[in-house]
Order: structure tokens, then sequence, then C-alpha cells
């Protein structure tokens, strides 16, 4: 009797895990086409706390800069500048979000136009920023504008919409990979605008 109680016991214990660690992302922070009104040379700043410490991000549009380098990202893990990178000008400016793994507290941020759409996240084995998802490497429809979002069943997702077609991907982090597994879920969704957090 005891063994049958202990084997309950441990499927009990394993199903509870299962339910309150289960991966969910949830959307931390979102600030919508933020460059589009920037002046030149004008810089945005935010830090967020994260679980290796203080992040901080400066987002300058660049004056005077070749149209292929119009944003200027530089980001510090605290005070030690981690990334320094360069994105294109585009119309209706870039939208910057901050999504959190709330099984793990780890943060992603994304960086979307209407061209492309990045997620970064902090690799503690490379002391850097990684780029896990670039929607410029999964198949999607010319002129598909990208989203890399959470969704209020906390899902992290990548959509790709034009007109009334919808392509998604999901994605799920391999803690042995240390980085995104992904699986299609094809076309045929509505507009991501109805799911997103």
């Amino acid at each position: 009797m005891k063994k049958i109680a202990a084997v309950v016991l441990s499927l009990f214990i394993m199903a509870f895990s299962a339910v309150c660690f289960a991966e969910s992302y949830q959307m931390t922070y979102e600030a919508n086409n933020f460059t589009e009104e920037m002046k030149d040379n004008q810089a945005l700043k935010e830090t967020f706390t994260t679980p290796y410490g203080a992040m901080k991000f400066q987002m300058r549009n660049l004056w005077g800069s070749g149209s292929d380098k119009r944003l200027h990202l530089i980001v510090w893990l605290n005070d030690k500048r981690i990334d320094d990178e360069h994105f294109p000008k585009v119309d209706y400016g870039y939208t910057f979000r901050v999504i959190k793994n709330t099984s793990n507290s780890e943060q992603y941020y994304v960086l979307q136009s209407i061209e492309r759409a990045v997620l970064f996240g902090y690799s503690p084995e490379k002391n850097k920023l990684e780029v896990y998802i670039d929607s410029q490497n999964y198949a999607h429809e010319a002129g598909a504008y990208p989203y890399i979002v959470a969704l209020k069943d906390g899902k992290l997702v990548l959509a790709f919409e034009k007109g009334n077609k919808c392509r998604r991907y999901q994605f799920k982090w391999d803690q042995k990979a240390k980085w995104f597994g992904y699986s299609e879920l094809g076309e045929g969704w509505h507009s991501i605008m109805k799911d997103k957090q």
C-alpha cells in the first residue's frame, strides 16, 4: 500500500510541477514605432532588471549616417558594453518590446519594423546578446509584415501578415540546446493583433 501511495504522490508532484513551471511568455514592455518621432541624434534609453543585473538599451537616430545605419543600438549589462549594432532607416519606425519567460524570469528583447523582426536574449555562457529569432530566416510571403509577440495564452510566436494572409511559427526554449526550437503553425490565422498581449 505504501508503494502505491508513493507512486501516486510522485505522479501528483510531477503533474503539479509541469503545470506550475510550464513555459509561458509575458510581454512586460512595449514602445510602438518609437523611432518614428525621434529627432536627429536623439537617443532613447531604457533599463531593465534581469537575473544577471541591469540591462540598459540605448537607441539613437543617427543624423548624417547612411540610411543603412540610421538606428544605432548599444546595450550594457552592469555598465559593461555587450552589444553595438546598426539598423537601417525604415518607414513607420521601429517597435521595441520586452518578453519574459515566466517559468525562469529570462527576458528577451524584440526590435521590429515592417521589414524585419529580431528577438535578442542574453547568453551568460557567451556574455553577449544572441539573435535567437530573425524573421529573415523563416518562410513567408514577400512583403509580409513580421511580428514577434507573446500571445494571451502565453505562447511565443513569430507571425507574418499580408492582407488576409497570416502565417505563424511557435517557439519554445530548449534548455539542452540553449536555443529556441520552433514549430510551423501554417497559414489561415486571423490577425495577430487579436491574440497578442
